[in-house]
């Protein structure tokens, strides 16, 4: 750990997270940013084939996981920059009615709550009452699982893992509400059943729950940070008495150190683990180091992966510039369609800067 502090104290590496917090503060207002040939198409659609065009979403999973980095932020450092910034953009959510589309929205459930937590304010509470209603009555398949789209309800991804289960364990337990803990359990626990590679012991991106198809590739990056995410940061909030605890924290040691086995020599994780030689990618190294760092703090896991967590955070640090964190891979678009371009994007940015704040907390 005091490598770690290290880390934090060096004038470089708080010069770059500022910067990082300040570019966050304004592309959760901005996300997503639409090209003016984009601009254009929207405008033929509505106004000249007077089509329906749906709203632009500024409050999916890109703004929930920057809403997520400047929640920690605020907590590791008190900012009031960063608590003014979640106010303004959950009471915008709030005056349009809390609007939730997808499973993707849910993802804003954990720092909604941190906002509730640090407030008072019980507008928040409500506000996160809304997703829980939205989860507990959204189509789901036979075993109780949610998909990531209503249209393939019985496509299975990694991904809504780590939008619901951390939230649904958390409000559950908040409220009393044991269905809704099972419900943020079974997450997990179905995906460990039905979505790993047993040889690697690597997740599979999803699955089909009605053929036990497997999909995607094995070892995705962000699947695993999903994933892996999703485990941990459950775990924070639940009790030990949780009778599939033990379950799920051994499932988190072997992915741990499956993953582990994947990491580069400069502290990064490729955007699919086992292609040592690809392209880094900033989104699945943060997510991951994240996922260590919860399973660290709760005692899931031993100290000394604060040496992997703190080589990620190197790495994650080289690659910012300007305030963004580049070498980010694109949104991936379905199962097993990743595009191989790398920027700067909101899913790169909102982990990093979350990293930082849980460093900065500890």
């Amino acid at each position: 750990m005091e490598q770690l502090q290290e880390l934090l104290q060096r004038t470089e590496t708080i010069q770059k997270i500022n910067a990082l917090q300040e570019h966050a503060e304004k592309e959760i207002f901005s996300w997503p940013e639409l090209s003016g040939k984009e601009k254009l198409k929207r405008g033929i659609r509505k106004h000249l084939l007077r089509q329906a065009v749906p709203p632009i979403d500024r409050f999916s999973w890109p703004n929930a996981l920057l809403a997520g980095g400047l929640s920690q932020i605020q907590k590791g450092t008190r900012d009031s920059r960063s608590a003014e910034t979640l106010k303004k953009y959950f009471d915008r959510w709030i005056r349009k009615g809390t609007p939730l589309f997808y499973v993707d929205n849910a993802a804003n459930g954990m720092p909604l709550l941190d906002l509730y937590e640090s407030t008072g304010e019980e507008k928040y509470l409500e506000a996160a009452s809304h997703i829980a209603a939205f989860l507990k009555e959204h189509k789901k398949d036979e075993d109780g699982n949610l998909p990531y789209r209503r249209k393939d309800a019985d496509h299975i991804y990694a991904d809504t893992v780590g939008m619901t289960a951390p939230f649904l364990c958390r409000y559950g337990t908040l409220k009393k509400e044991g269905a809704l803990v099972k419900l943020g359990v079974m997450q997990i626990v179905h995906f460990l059943d039905h979505g790993m590679d047993e040889r690697s012991g690597l997740p599979y991106h999803g699955f089909d729950s009605r053929t036990g198809v497997k999909y995607g590739c094995v070892g995705w990056g962000r699947a695993a940070g999903w994933l892996m995410g999703g485990i941990a940061e459950s775990l924070a909030y639940l009790p030990e008495q949780t009778p599939q605890f033990p379950f799920m924290q051994g499932h988190l040691q072997r992915l741990a150190r499956a993953v582990a086995a994947c990491q580069r020599q400069d502290g990064s994780f490729s955007w699919l683990l086992p292609a040592a030689e690809g392209p880094a990618d900033t989104s699945a190294t943060a997510m991951i180091a994240c996922a260590l760092l919860y399973g660290i703090r709760r005692g899931c896991l031993e100290e000394d992966w604060a040496e992997r967590v703190r080589a990620a955070a190197e790495f994650l640090l080289s690659s910012m510039k300007n305030g963004r964190v580049e070498q980010c891979s694109a949104e991936c678009l379905a199962f097993a369609q990743y595009p191989q371009r790398y920027g700067s994007y909101p899913w790169g940015d909102g982990p990093a800067l979350k990293l930082f704040g849980m460093l900065e907390e500890i």
